[in-house]
Order: C-alpha cells, then structure tokens, then sequence
C-alpha cells in the first residue's frame, strides 16, 4: 500500500469497489476533509448528510456509523477513526459565493471546484455538489442552540477507514479555508493522504 498525497486546498477522487476500504490520514491533524460519496452505478444517488442524519438521528457521525444515500441506501460506514472527533455534517461547502461574501480576491480555491474538478479527472459530469460530511471540521453546537467555527481537535497522524459498501466513487477535498480557523487557528489550508485498502 502507498499513500496519495492531496495538497492543502486541492481535491481528488477515487474509486472503490465494495469491500474495499481508504484510509484518510489528516498529516498535520489540523486539517478539514470535506467529503462526498456517489454510487459508482449511478452517480445521481450521493452520499446524504441530511438522509444520514436522520437514519442515524445523530448530528455528527462516528466510527462504526453507516453513511446513507439520497436514496437511503448504505454507502460507506466508517470502520474507524482514530480521533474520536465529531465530524460536522451541518455545513456546506466552501465555494466562491462564501470567498465573494468574506471579500477574497475572484479566483479563491474552494471545495465546490474541488469537488467537480476532482469528477472532471475522474470523467464523470458533476452536475450537483451534494453537502459533505465535513471530517475532522470543529463545529460545536451551543447554547441558543447556535452553533459556531473552532479550530480542530484532531492531533497529527489522526486517521480514520471508510469501508465501501456498494461499488463508489469518493471524492476528497483538502478544504482551501484560510479565512476562518477550521483548518488551525494559522488559518493554513495543509496536505493530507490517502491509501486504499483491499
């Protein structure tokens, strides 16, 4: 087995079969994963956050839950995770409207671009960019209820499996946010790896 590296702020997709399983390695233990997930048969059923939600009726998902589709159908369950952090599954994805919004120069990588990019590469036409689960991304819920944006808690080498369970494509976007502190409080987008286990 070799490790794929995915540069802080770039995307990359991949495919598994089922049984097969990745292994998300967060390098420096600071960085936000933004996740997604289509059936490699038909890629108009992705991976659900909101169908996951409430399948599961938890808010963020842990090591052994099951990720549901749009159609309810068990895509991916995470085999393990090493931090024992809750992964947001509230968010949407960064994407050029939000850099427009916190006045960043046209152009700011995003994970919406990552996202179809990483699809283009794969030769698959992204029409829709489903909500991710955000792994690793610190987004407590507080009192109000409100909730808000700290920086993580995961420690470097924090790594977690995803078994598929159906034949997937996996995308992976190494989140490009510098503007607020979900990638560390030095707001530096930074590599991350991947490996693919038969």
């Amino acid at each position: 087995m070799s490790l794929t590296e995915i540069p802080g702020g770039a995307g990359a997709a991949l495919r598994l079969r089922a049984g097969q399983a990745v292994r998300l390695i967060n390098t420096h233990g600071s960085q936000v994963v933004d996740t997604w997930c289509l059936s490699a048969a038909d890629t108009t059923e992705y991976l659900s956050v909101e169908h996951t939600r409430r399948m599961l009726f938890r808010l963020f998902p842990g090591e052994g839950d099951t990720l549901f589709s749009n159609r309810r159908t068990a895509l991916l369950l995470i085999e393990q995770d090493s931090s024992g952090c809750l992964h947001d599954m509230l968010f949407a994805c960064c994407d050029h409207w939000l850099y427009e919004f916190y006045g960043c120069a046209p152009g700011h990588a995003n994970c919406r671009d990552n996202f179809i990019g990483a699809l283009v590469r794969c030769g698959i036409a992204a029409t829709q960019v489903p909500n991710p689960i955000n792994f690793w991304m610190n987004v407590p819920v507080l009192p109000g209820p409100r909730i808000a944006l700290h920086a993580p808690v995961s420690k470097p080498g924090d790594w977690l499996v995803l078994r598929a369970l159906k034949d997937v494509v996996v995308i992976f976007s190494a989140c490009p946010m510098d503007v607020t502190p979900v990638n560390g409080e030095d707001r530096t987008p930074k590599p991350v790896a991947y490996e693919i286990i038969d």
